[in-house]
């Protein structure tokens, strides 16, 4: 399904915007290049990484102390996005993953409220309104959303995601199981 097709509401946006600014408060991370381990890890989440094969990561609550699971074996833009997706999960679902775990088979399922809060935090996070801005740019015009997404060292579907919060149709469609 394409980002536009599932219900977001500009609340819920400025919302998750007010949070990652009160984070930036807190913890004093860049806006143009924010590093989603250093702030799990400031945050006392414990992040490591593993061979994951098919599952690219995942935020386990074990014995109250959060965990955020990467492959290793992705290529790190990916790992970043993994990582703000899952401290999403983290600070958006704590009870709920304290009853069981957020695994990512499939990271841009947009289904249901966990995991589109999850990868609309990340998109927020790791893509500041600046970005939108330059990407909607005149000078721009010609770029496509994957070319915008390289020069961001973000994924495509990430880069879609932070555009149709601001109400932007790419016409990008998220595949069941997208290639590593």
């Amino acid at each position: 399904p394409s980002w536009s097709g599932n219900p977001m509401t500009a609340d819920r946006v400025r919302e998750l915007k007010q949070l990652i600014a009160d984070l930036r408060d807190r913890y004093g991370f860049e806006e143009d290049r924010p590093d989603p381990v250093a702030l799990a890890e400031a945050m006392h989440v414990r992040v490591r990484y593993f061979p994951l094969r098919d599952l690219r990561g995942f935020y386990l609550v074990l014995n109250d102390i959060p965990f955020i699971a990467i492959d290793r074996d992705i290529p790190e833009a990916l790992q970043r996005v993994v990582c703000a997706h899952e401290l999403g999960h983290h600070l958006l679902h704590h009870e709920e993953a304290s009853r069981g775990f957020f695994d990512d088979y499939d990271l841009y399922r947009m289904e249901n409220r966990f995991e589109r809060d999850a990868n609309l935090f990340a998109s927020l996070l790791l893509l500041p309104d600046r970005a939108v801005e330059e990407f909607c740019r005149p000078e721009n015009r010609g770029l496509s959303v994957k070319e915008a997404a390289r020069l961001r060292e973000t994924t495509e579907e990430l880069f879609a995601i932070r555009l149709g919060a601001e109400g932007l149709d790419t016409g990008v469609r998220f595949s069941r199981f997208p290639d590593r």
